[in-house]
């Protein structure tokens, strides 16, 4: 079996316990529910699909979109409880969609393995998955990566916060009014360039989230003395679809909307509370300067705005990612790069680069990169992003100023 070097990067990152909070589980389920080997969908982060038992242990998943048409995201997560040590076999139907995250498993005990080859078995086009376990007795989940729930979010969130002296700010309510949460840092002075970090959109993005905890821990764990971070104001909204994710969403939220989808028309309260917590800082003399919103995909990349678009502060993608490369320990490149602007697509990039004239990068982590290279690709852009900065204060310093609002009282 691959295990993934899961368990020390989840004790760092602070993660929660085992098993979620619980919801009654739907009457579809019922069955499944029931009996000597058992399957549920009962904790955040798993979807309630239609369960049909098949044989006394075996199971099959109606695996479904919360909506069409969607980005092909099917996701799954599932517990399955035995008496006694047995087979299981779990089918995955995706209908017209097709597989895409390999299952891992978890024992309860804090360790998420990949499952090995031989446990998964496509059919029909890559249409139907079929899951063959050894069980029991006990719970194990199965999952399409590793779960982040919502209050193990939470609690990363608190005690991340905690840690570094962050302030913790309800900025806004989900449609299910559960909270959207930002964490920020204050400059040393008024009318501080404004550094906004996001992640979260997108439910089963499970690398993404990782490498966003990473990053922060990396960037602002180590904030000591002279620090050029304090320069800058500082949002932090890790958990912007907390009811996508609850749900075991593919990508949208409860009003059937892709968030990184609605960043101009800002339909949804999620949204509409960045927006209007983005506002009240310009308002209060903040200056955006650079953001950045972490996501999973099938290779690790970044998508900047190209080197051309007149933005401020000038070629910061390139001269970051030139940072970055310099100082990757790995082989190569650390990320592909996919300069773009796309004004006509409502993510977060390119308003952000619209309204305020300013870098908005997409941060993505493959599905499949290996946990350990995740860590090494996010440390290493985190200390990147923190060259820039101190360079940038050095320049300003030999150049006779400093970024806005942050001249040195006399």
């Amino acid at each position: 079996m691959n295990v993934k070097p899961v368990l020390s990067t989840l004790a760092l990152l602070g993660a929660a316990g085992f098993l979620g909070a619980c919801a009654t589980p739907s009457t579809e389920l019922a069955d499944c529910a029931q009996g000597d080997v058992r399957l549920t969908q009962d904790f955040s982060g798993s979807p309630a699909y239609a369960c049909t038992r098949t044989g006394p242990a075996a199971f099959q998943l109606a695996v479904a979109p919360e909506s069409a048409p969607i980005n092909p995201s099917p996701w799954f997560a599932f517990d399955l409880e035995a008496e006694r040590e047995t087979g299981v076999s779990v089918q995955l139907d995706y209908g017209e969609y097709e597989h895409r995250y390999r299952p891992e498993i978890n024992h309860g005990d804090g360790i998420w393995a990949a499952l090995p080859d031989t446990a998964v078995r496509l059919e029909a086009g890559d249409s139907v998955a079929v899951i063959s376990v050894d069980i029991g007795p006990g719970i194990v989940r199965i999952a399409g990566q590793e779960v982040f729930g919502v209050e193990d979010r939470a609690q990363w969130r608190a005690e991340f916060a905690a840690r570094n002296g962050l302030t913790r700010q309800t900025i806004g309510q989900s449609i299910d009014r559960q909270p959207v949460e930002a964490l920020s840092r204050s400059a040393s002075a008024q009318n501080a360039p404004l550094i906004v970090i996001l992640g979260g959109q997108h439910p089963p993005e499970v690398t993404g989230v990782l490498g966003l905890r990473a990053f922060l821990e990396t960037l602002l764990g180590s904030a000591s003395g002279d620090n050029p971070l304090d320069l800058y104001e500082w949002l932090i909204i890790p958990d912007l679809n907390p009811d996508g994710v609850d749900r075991g969403h593919w990508r949208q939220n409860l009003g059937r909307m892709d968030l990184n989808r609605d960043w101009g028309p800002f339909t949804q309260p999620e949204t509409a509370a960045v927006l209007a917590e983005l506002e009240t800082r310009v308002s209060e003399g903040q200056v955006p300067f650079l953001m950045l919103d972490f996501h999973s995909t099938h290779r690790d990349v970044l998508y900047t705005p190209p080197d051309d678009l007149g933005l401020s502060p000038d070629n910061f993608a390139a001269d970051w990612i030139a940072i970055l490369n310099g100082i990757w320990p790995g082989e190569g490149e650390a990320f592909a790069r996919g300069p773009g602007h796309n004004p006509d697509l409502p993510t977060s990039k390119t308003w952000f680069a619209t309204r305020f004239g300013a870098p908005g990068i997409t941060v993505e982590f493959g599905d499949e990169t290996d946990r350990g290279r995740i860590m090494m690709l996010a440390q290493t852009a985190a200390q990147a992003l923190r060259i820039y900065l101190e360079d940038a204060q050095a320049e300003n310093e030999a150049a006779g100023f400093l970024p806005p609002g942050n001249a040195r009282p006399d």
